[in-house]
């Protein structure tokens, strides 16, 4: 079942594009990444206050970007950016 649903997310309310955000998974349609309405509702903050901010959500969004942060927990890239490609960088040495 879990999968199901995970596809069904994915499908209609959470959107990948490398071009958005470094492939970041976003709420479908916005630049807001999924993980920024987690951290806030895991935070306490309730459904209706991040919809106060985020006027072009619905419940379903913020409720699949809750659901997608707990089946895809976080993993920052090394250099703080997550899923960025890293650039080599040369010393100034």
């Amino acid at each position: 079942m879990r999968g199901v649903v995970e596809k069904q997310m994915s499908k209609s309310l959470i959107s990948i594009d490398e071009n958005i955000r470094g492939g970041t998974p976003c709420i479908a349609s916005t630049r807001l990444d999924v993980y920024s309405v987690a951290i806030r509702f895991n935070g306490g903050e309730s459904a209706e206050s991040i919809l106060e901010g985020y006027p072009d959500l619905s419940p379903e969004h913020v409720a699949a970007a809750v659901a997608y942060a707990a089946m895809h927990p976080f993993e920052e890239h090394p250099d703080g950016h997550p899923w960025r490609k890293v650039k080599s960088v040369k010393s100034a040495a």
